[in-house]
């Protein structure tokens, strides 16, 4: 009897602390949307970094029925992170080690930039584990070629899944946070001055006011019609010259 009272025991301890299942939350990249025809990429070359220690890094947050989910955040969304700025940017590269900012002309960068991530999830089911609704919190920390902080965009992806999903596709709510998360950061990272359109006509430069060097040749030019030393005529023909040079 005391034998079955353990086995109970364990059990309703084992449904109390729940398990924690694998799932995977990577983006669906045909999903990722390329920029409108209408919309140019930024004349920017930008590296991005993301750590090795993040890549690896696995993490754990609430399913349903008691249970958890875990995945790794940073290396589901990396291929689609890196899609997002190829549409955003005119050049992208991938850095494997810490960005030496000292070097960032030698490389050819204008920009640094790096995510932070930040998930949670949970469900409204009791009775299945995988999460009904998630959130993907993607901040960017964007810097200079000094290594000087100028911008961090954030945006927040909200995922939901409903049972039927849920079950054949265990992560399908967080790859919906994921693309959600994208899809913004996308559309904030080219709200962003960091650079102009490769193809953007600069607005022609007006025309500057009457040099000092034009205006003294036409004063000149009319003290020698004053004296008579050239007819009106000839006066005219060489203050059309002068004006039409500048």
């Amino acid at each position: 009897m005391n034998f079955f009272k353990l086995l109970l025991a364990i059990a309703v301890a084992g449904a109390l602390s729940g398990c924690a299942h694998r799932i995977t939350v990577a983006p669906e990249l045909a999903k990722i949307d390329s920029l409108p025809s209408d919309v140019d990429k930024r004349s920017v070359s930008i590296g991005y970094y993301i750590p090795s220690e993040l890549l690896s890094l696995e993490v754990t947050t609430p399913g349903g029925g008691g249970d958890n989910v875990r995945y790794f955040p940073y290396r589901d969304i990396e291929t689609g992170y890196e899609r997002v700025l190829y549409n955003v940017f005119s050049d992208v590269v991938q850095l494997r080690s810490k960005p030496d900012y000292s070097r960032a002309k030698q490389l050819g960068l204008d920009y640094f930039i790096q995510p932070q991530i930040v998930t949670s999830s949970g469900s409204t089911g009791f009775f299945t584990w995988p999460p009904t609704n998630f959130t993907v919190d993607l901040t960017n920390s964007i810097r200079d070629e000094s290594g000087t902080v100028i911008s961090t965009p954030r945006v927040v992806g909200v995922g939901t899944a409903e049972t039927a999903e849920r079950l054949s596709e265990h992560g399908i709510a967080g790859k919906r946070a994921m693309n959600d998360a994208l899809s913004k950061m996308q559309a904030t990272l080219l709200e962003l001055k960091l650079g102009t359109p490769p193809n953007h006509e600069t607005p022609k430069q007006k025309k500057s006011p009457m040099s000092s060097s034009a205006a003294s040749r036409l004063g000149n030019l009319k003290e020698i019609k004053d004296k008579g030393l050239i007819t009106n005529a000839e006066y005219e023909e060489k203050r059309e010259e002068i004006l039409n040079s500048l």
